[in-house]
């Protein structure tokens, strides 16, 4: 498993009526912030994102909730780009995400482990946990990838992977199977990210200097929470 694999970004929170289409809508959505996480944009990305019109999508949600006011920020942090708007864009990327600048000499990588193990340390039982389970269900990072299955990236994705196989078990009417794969993504969410994309934001905040960019981690928070309401919904519809 790798976000490498993504080219390009795309979103979408759902793709027709079925349930088929919200699972499909899903992994494409966390394959979206998934791939956000893992580098700088590039010019295509930058275009492709503004195409999107995250500002009306904003508008459509309210507005109030999270997700509007993260894709609210993203959205206006890209309305008046320049030639100068992917280096400044990836400026920021790589002081705070790659560890490059530090708040009260801590720095705001999207590591598990960098928040939740005692020492800061890559090996630490957040890291391993995630490993474990990845293991359990038969997937791991592609050979040459540097950096730890906490990462948010990563973490992101495997969610994005779990709704393709929910969406293969709905398919191959294996509704016992969606269940657990639904069961095991709402776990995830509460027990490997909301635990600390919190603290990744606050640090993050004293870093980041784009709007973008802190709209992102509002937005991905966002969109976690409200995942947790439509897993519970596919789960009645699916009884």
């Amino acid at each position: 498993m790798s976000t490498s694999d993504t080219s390009g970004v795309t979103a979408q929170e759902g793709e027709g009526s079925t349930l088929e289409g919200l699972l499909a809508g899903r992994a494409l959505s966390y394959r979206m912030f998934s791939r956000l996480f893992l580098k700088p944009l590039s010019e295509a990305d930058i275009e492709e994102l503004d195409a999107m019109d995250l500002v009306a999508r904003s508008q459509e949600l309210g507005g109030e909730s999270l997700l509007a006011a993260g894709f609210n920020d993203m959205g206006r942090g890209l309305r008046k780009r320049n030639t100068a708007t992917r280096q400044k864009l990836a400026t920021d990327f790589t002081m705070c995400f790659d560890g490059v600048e530090t708040f009260d000499e801590k720095v705001a990588v999207p590591y598990a482990s960098i928040f939740l193990g005692e020492k800061a340390l890559f090996n630490q039982e957040p890291r391993n946990e995630v490993y474990r389970l990845f293991k359990s269900e038969g997937i791991s990072l592609k050979g040459g990838v540097n950096l730890p299955e906490d990462h948010l990236s990563f973490e992101l994705e495997f969610l994005a992977v779990l709704s393709d196989r929910a969406t293969a078990a709905l398919e191959a009417g294996d509704t016992e199977e969606a269940h657990r794969i639904l069961d095991l993504s709402a776990d995830f969410i509460n027990g490997h990210i909301l635990t600390w994309i919190g603290l990744l934001a606050d640090r993050a905040a004293q870093i980041l200097r784009t709007r973008f960019y802190r709209g992102l981690l509002a937005a991905t928070q966002g969109y976690l929470e409200l995942d947790l309401e439509t897993i519970a919904d596919v789960k009645e519809e699916l009884g």
